[in-house]
């Protein structure tokens, strides 16, 4: 069963889908991986280290796709379970709308663990966290969006993968 969850003044928040209110949450993000992004901002104060850098302030942001990827290798594979996205600070247009995240062992085969359609984020720099089932260890995770609301470039201020341990 897929969990929402909501992120709010730094607590995780478990919805009524939530078989536990109470969960222990790493954040895998944080050991030192390879970040990757299928395109290169022209604005090096927008590049793909400002996706990881635990500050809403900072965004990845590419003017000229609404659909591309952005990757996250780990130093050693980890079973990953729920991920957080962040919006940025302006511009709702280019927003991610539509997204898969997809996690591999090698970075060549690809397996769907979420997809997302018809997001919205209602504020900027709001986080949402979603949870998923998984029990597969993989080394590369990967958000594949495939379309945003609207707009040419296509921007997040944050994204986070997490392991929950029930």
């Amino acid at each position: 069963m897929k969990k929402k969850l909501f992120y709010a003044s730094g607590i995780i928040l478990c919805s009524l889908f939530s078989n536990s209110l109470l969960a222990q949450v790493t954040d895998v993000t944080g050991k030192g991986g390879i970040k990757k992004a299928q395109f290169v901002p022209d604005k090096t104060e927008e590049d793909i280290d400002k996706l990881f850098d635990n500050n809403k302030n900072t965004k990845y942001c590419y003017g000229f796709s609404s659909n591309l990827w952005v990757q996250y290798q780990l130093p050693e594979p980890a079973i990953v379970n729920q991920y957080a996205l962040s919006s940025a600070n302006d511009v709702p247009e280019r927003d991610p709308r539509n997204w898969k995240l997809l996690g591999s062992v090698d970075g060549k085969k690809w397996v769907k663990l979420d997809n997302q359609a018809k997001e919205r984020f209602d504020e900027r720099m709001q986080t949402k966290i979603y949870s998923f089932e998984n029990t597969t260890p993989y080394t590369y995770y990967r958000l594949q969006i495939t379309a945003n609301n609207g707009d040419q470039a296509t921007q997040l201020s944050e994204w986070r993968l997490f392991y929950e341990k029930k």
